[in-house]
């Protein structure tokens, strides 16, 4: 087995006890990112002269940091100082950042190597990760599949090895959706947990930065260091189930979904059950919160992009210009009534809490799309393909609530994920019942590479 293929818990811990030298771990992770590159396109940039630079300089210092040594990717829309900065935009081509995001900064103080930049739908205005000015990036277990997005590249550097663990953006998924389409593990957590200085926004009130990696123990690794909220989340791993409220929403939203995918639901379902876990129906506007978060990100996103769409349209791909000339024309009617929806449903979700402990759902209802699959079939009715990705993600974005998708088997041979919602504040809850479904459950092939 190669050193690639270590979780980035095992390889924190062979670089603390000196089995191995941060050399060597960035070189099979460097040897693998060169084979995986040509053919899925894990990364926008890769320099590995500078990363080789990084990892001798690690290896001349005590391990001290929770990441010593340990290869961990940015999403390109997270500054990096002296890397591209291009947010996968040709409107940015050239841009170097001269700072670090302070989660890089949080990153390097861990003691973590960072090995290029991870490839992202443009602007993160989108979920498939097609990017019309870099190509898209492609799923590890079909080539010719999405890998899901906006951080679509993250979740493809940690599915093949190319890195242990990278550090996305969520606005309406995009950390969970690439997580569970390539079979990887993905967080967003509470909004304002983790900080967005440095980070390039999509839409400010509904932003998250999250990790993502091969387990949930990584990601809570991860997320300790993000949040600088040291050991608050591995002392949680090894709790149980037992007795824990476990909301399943019902409802006609949730039946749009793919038979593959209900029944990896259902199984997954069994499993906390066996754990310990009592199943509670919910009834909640999901609806309502995903049409609120809509409304949010395209006022908010057209905002943000308001002076270079209007003197530069022809810079953005297709998809994002059209998504921002919509969100130009929107009155500001509908977004103080979307801003006034959110906090009655807020309200709602308060009193949600007090009957379950944490919502269990399907991460996307769909395995992965073609590329260029802009319309899906499900239950015999078309869809939209991008609002079925977001689908059962994006109303968590508008309440802010920390959300896990776990892998929990494969559909059509492809991956597919559970999520896992808490109390806004409760990431310790939310991993803790992730990491005891992922022991319940038991090892899952990784795609082949």
């Amino acid at each position: 087995m190669s050193l690639a293929d270590l979780t980035l818990t095992q390889a924190a811990d062979a670089i603390r006890k000196g089995d191995v030298s941060p050399v060597e771990v960035v070189e099979a992770v460097l040897d693998r990112a060169l084979r995986v590159q040509p053919v899925l396109r894990p990364f926008l940039w890769l320099d590995p002269d500078r990363v080789r630079d990084e990892a001798r300089r690690r290896a001349q210092e005590v391990p001290g940091g929770l990441l010593h040594g340990v290869p961990v990717t940015l999403k390109d829309l997270i500054a990096e100082r002296g890397a591209p900065f291009t947010c996968g935009s040709k409107l940015r081509e050239g841009v170097v950042a001269e700072e670090d995001a302070e989660v890089t900064r949080r990153l390097r103080a861990a003691g973590a190597v960072l090995v290029g930049r991870a490839h992202l739908h443009e602007f993160a205005f989108g979920v498939s990760n097609e990017n019309p000015h870099f190509g898209p990036a492609r799923n590890p277990w079909d080539p010719e599949r999405s890998p899901g997005g906006s951080s679509g590249g993250s979740a493809v550097a940690v599915a093949t090895g190319c890195t242990y663990g990278s550090v996305g953006t969520d606005t309406g998924g995009s950390v969970r959706i690439p997580a569970a389409l390539c079979g990887v593990v993905g967080i967003k957590p509470t909004y304002e947990r983790v900080p967005r200085q440095g980070v390039f926004p999509l839409a400010p009130s509904l932003d998250h930065v999250g990790p993502l990696a091969r387990t949930v123990e990584d990601v809570a690794v991860l997320l300790e260091v993000l949040a600088a909220t040291p050991g608050r989340y591995t002392a949680a791993l090894g709790e149980g189930l037992r007795g824990l409220r476990l909301g399943v929403p019902r409802g006609p939203y949730w039946e749009v979904l793919h038979p593959g995918v209900a029944s990896c639901f259902q199984e997954a379902l069994r499993c906390l059950e066996g754990e310990g876990a009592r199943r509670v129906t919910v009834d909640f506007p999901w609806e309502a919160a995903s049409a609120v978060a809509t409304a949010l990100l395209l006022v908010e996103a057209a905002s943000v992009h308001a002076e270079f769409v209007r003197a530069q349209p022809n810079g953005y791909g297709p998809d994002v210009r059209d998504r921002l000339l919509v969100g130009l024309c929107l009155p500001a009617e509908r977004y103080v009534q979307a801003l006034r929806a959110r906090r009655a449903l807020a309200e709602a979700s308060r009193q949600l809490w007090g009957s379950v402990d944490l919502v269990a759902t399907p991460t996307v209802p769909i395995p992965a799309p073609r590329l260029g699959e802009a319309v899906t079939e499900v239950a015999g009715a078309h869809h939209d393909t991008r609002a079925l990705l977001t689908r059962f993600t994006n109303p968590f974005n508008a309440l802010g609530l920390p959300a896990l998708s776990v892998p929990c088997g494969f559909a059509d041979s492809l991956p597919v994920g559970l999520q896992l919602v808490g109390p806004p504040w409760e990431e310790a809850r939310v991993l803790a019942a992730g990491a005891a479904y992922e022991r319940a459950r038991g090892r899952l092939p990784r795609p082949e590479v």
